[in-house]
């Protein structure tokens, strides 16, 4: 399945979220009709960009990571699992930290994938023991995450497993030269060039034993499970926003252009005057007009603001965290409360999903370490603020309700979580 987007889809949801690219170079902006191009040059440099797209991005995700997930582990791989948790893709990232890296990704541009491998080093061995992995992090296996522009192609089954990945990645020695990594079920390649599959000499290549392909997709939401290429729920908002970048330069060209009025003077020499902001525009004295001040109208920068407000509370209402993102409108309290619940359901299914990915990544890890694990996660699936003196006197309550140990347990990881959240 190839990539149904465009490189220049992508480019925008990146650039709406980093600011950079066209909002940054103001390459964005619209050349309106019988603009000249001196113009043109000088609105791309008076160019500003107020970002709405990463503030709704991250109320999606941050909510979710403001406490740690609870997790719990054990098995024979208990201790290689904590050292890839504290350093996952080996260059110091922890497994917090790259499943929010996935999130942000995943929510930008519709679906992230993160990918499990193994070191050169473990892949030329026949077999490997827990020593030899404890003693040597590099031949433990690593993540990283892969964004859906940089996706060759991809198969699934009628599951939506993935049983053929490929994507382009830069060269060990040159950053400035791209290979194709190839991942299978059963065996893994790296091409030279970014083209087609079978371009590009063989670089490397090698086997597996591990009966699937290594690569976990985390969608933003919920959809077809073959479907590799979700459509970004935010890029409507990227497209709102790049129309604010526009209307900003048009406002601001009015103000800078029309705001400072001309002072009007009866002259006999009109021509001895040029028209600016800085000298006067003059009349004839018959006309027996007395000198004052004139100023273009201010209705077309009214009509300006008013669309970029509005503009602006688009893009909050169609990301539904209106409340979370500070925007606030005289509601009923059967409104807010339905609000809250349509944002609190967003959180937590898109808090599932993560879930079930990090679930998934220590099959893997478990796979390419050869040790069993028995894991698991707890992701956070209320988003209600939390009131810890309120919830240590609900704990008491519950406890005292005495339905047994392992109910207690659970009480006790509950306080635990709110109280003490890192």
């Amino acid at each position: 399945m190839k990539n149904k987007h465009s490189p220049e889809y992508y480019q925008l949801l990146e650039n709406a979220y980093e600011g950079t690219g066209g909002f940054k170079d103001g390459s964005y902006l619209i050349q309106y009709p019988r603009e000249s191009p001196e113009k043109y040059s000088a609105r791309k440099k008076m160019a500003y960009y107020l970002n709405y797209f990463k503030p709704c991005i991250d109320a999606h995700v941050d909510p979710i990571f403001e406490k740690t997930p609870v997790r719990e582990w054990k098995g024979a791989a208990g201790d290689l699992w904590k050292m890839f948790m504290d350093n996952v893709d080996i260059t110091g990232t922890n497994l917090d930290e790259t499943m929010k890296n996935a999130a942000q990704i995943s929510k930008i541009y519709g679906i992230a994938f993160i990918v499990v491998d193994s070191a050169k080093e473990q892949l030329s061995k026949s077999e490997l023991t827990l020593a030899d992995l404890a003693d040597n992090r590099e031949a433990l296996p690593y993540a990283y995450i892969v964004e859906p522009s940089r996706i060759v192609d991809i198969k699934g089954d009628r599951f939506g497993r993935i049983t053929y990945f490929a994507f382009t990645e830069a060269d060990e020695k040159d950053e400035t030269k791209t290979n194709t990594r190839i991942m299978k079920p059963d065996s893994w390649e790296l091409r030279e060039g970014s083209g087609t599959i079978t371009d590009g000499n063989i670089k490397e290549k090698g086997d597996w034993k591990i009966g699937c392909v290594p690569v976990i997709p985390v969608r933003s939401r919920v959809t077809k499970p073959r479907d590799f290429f979700p459509m970004s729920e935010f890029y409507s908002i990227a497209k709102t926003n790049h129309h604010i970048f526009n209307a900003c330069s048009w406002l601001t060209e009015i103000l800078a252009s029309q705001t400072f009025p001309i002072i009007t003077y009866p002259s006999r020499k009109p021509e001895a005057f040029d028209i600016g902001v800085n000298n006067a525009l003059c009349f004839d004295p018959e006309s027996k007009h007395a000198p004052g001040f004139i100023a273009p109208p201010n209705g077309p920068a009214e009509a300006l603001s008013k669309d970029i407000e509005a503009s602006r509370q688009e893009c909050y209402r169609m990301a539904n965290v209106v409340n979370v993102t500070g925007v606030k409108t005289a509601e009923s309290g059967e409104a807010k409360a339905w609000d809250f619940k349509r944002t609190n359901q967003l959180l937590s299914t898109f808090s599932g999903i993560l879930q079930a990915a990090e679930k998934r990544l220590s099959f893997l890890f478990c796979l390419f370490a050869g040790a069993s694990l028995e894991y698991t996660v707890k992701y956070p699936t209320d988003f209600a603020y939390t009131d810890l003196a309120a919830e240590l006197a609900n704990a008491v309550i519950a406890k005292d309700l005495n339905f047994g140990d392992e109910f207690n347990v659970e009480i006790f990881k509950r306080v635990l979580t709110s109280y003490l959240s890192e």
